[in-house]
């Protein structure tokens, strides 16, 4: 099956700070993906594996009920 993508028309500048942004977010998004990381790591060794399956738990919880009264809010 054939799709058709639109195409993104850039005078060079413009694509050239698209890139810029676009490796300056990806390099940050890999920084933050290493330091969840070691915090992973860090909490697991100070307070044990269930501590941290536990704030896991908590914190995607409170990140749905965010979500939730934003769309009740609505």
């Amino acid at each position: 099956m054939r799709r058709n993508y639109p195409l993104l028309r850039l005078t060079p500048e413009q694509a050239g700070k698209l890139l810029h942004d676009f490796d300056r977010l990806q390099a940050k998004h890999i920084q933050l993906q290493a330091e969840r990381v070691a915090l992973e790591q860090a909490l697991s060794s100070l307070h044990g594996h269930e501590a941290l399956v536990a704030l896991r738990n908590i914190a995607r919880n409170q990140a749905k009920a965010a979500l939730l009264k934003e769309e009740i809010a609505l």
